[in-house]
């Protein structure tokens, strides 16, 4: 050992004399939305990114991996430099809650004008992606982009997650103050039982399509489940498959397959229409 260097009386790794290892929260708006290469971070302060902590979700530093609001950086920084990289990452719980209104202003209205837009059908007819679909294929369009120039197109984690149960509670409950007339009519008209067997089949066909697009298009089954998930159009369950799995492609499989479900339904109506 004396050959090597000097013994030591503590672990080294243990040692935070002169190294860091913190976990830094991205709250920079000029930081989101860039790899972690482009950060530099190696020759700005002679540190080094490890991991990524989004959401539940602990992620490898990849240099092609694409930082958001929200994150936590596990960074490994000389002492002396710990509080400019914090400085500069922004490491602000106050700042991450905040929801850009321009940025999201802007997302908003894109989607409501795609919304409006007629699109020509052969024979004459036409149709309109509408208020849900509109929105829904802009905000994918503006997600894979992440920013433009200052503008950062993602939603902090916090702000993403309370907007999505806001909204769904709304949904669910207007469904329900829409559907509860309804159903207690077809329950006293004596078609109650038909509803039932009808609601099984649906469900029976759903896990028959879950499990043979697990099966034979080799999909997990979070992707499998939120896939099913959009084809339906129903955010609920969305919100019991999130509930079983915490996985984000869950998420990525119902917002495809549910832009794309809705735009096949638009375009059926018309053909259905046609030949009855």
């Amino acid at each position: 050992a004396r050959d090597v260097g000097e013994i030591l009386g503590h672990r080294l790794e243990d040692d935070r004399s002169d190294v860091a290892f913190e976990r830094i929260l991205v709250s920079n708006p000029d930081v989101a939305g860039r790899p972690v290469s482009q950060l530099n971070v190696a020759k700005r302060f002679g540190a080094a990114i490890t991991r990524v902590r989004r959401g539940d979700l602990d992620l490898l530093a990849r240099d092609d991996l694409d930082l958001q609001l929200g994150d936590h950086l596990a960074v490994v920084v000389p002492i002396e430099e710990l509080d400019a990289i914090s400085d500069w990452l922004g490491d602000s719980e106050r700042r991450v809650a905040e929801v850009d209104a321009m940025a999201f202003g802007i997302g908003m209205v894109l989607g409501m004008l795609l919304g409006v837009v007629s699109f020509p059908m052969p024979g004459g007819s036409s149709f309109q992606l509408g208020s849900a679909a509109g929105p829904l294929i802009v905000g994918m369009v503006l997600g894979a982009l992440r920013r433009t120039g200052p503008l950062v197109w993602t939603l902090p984690a916090a702000a993403n997650l309370t907007i999505r149960q806001i909204g769904l509670m709304l949904f669910l409950a207007a469904l329900g103050l829409n559907a509860g007339p309804q159903m207690a009519a077809l329950l006293q008209g004596g078609e109650g039982g038909r509803a039932a067997l009808l609601a099984l089949v649906i469900v029976a066909v759903c896990c028959a399509a879950q499990a043979l697009a697990g099966r034979f298009l080799g999909l997990s089954s979070a992707r499998a489940a939120g896939g099913v998930a959009g084809f339906l159009g129903q955010p609920a369950v969305l919100q019991a498959a999130e509930a079983r799995v915490v996985d984000e492609r869950v998420e990525a499989a119902y917002a495809t397959l549910f832009a794309f479900s809705i735009i096949v339904k638009i375009l059926l109506v018309p053909l259905i229409t046609t030949f009855m």
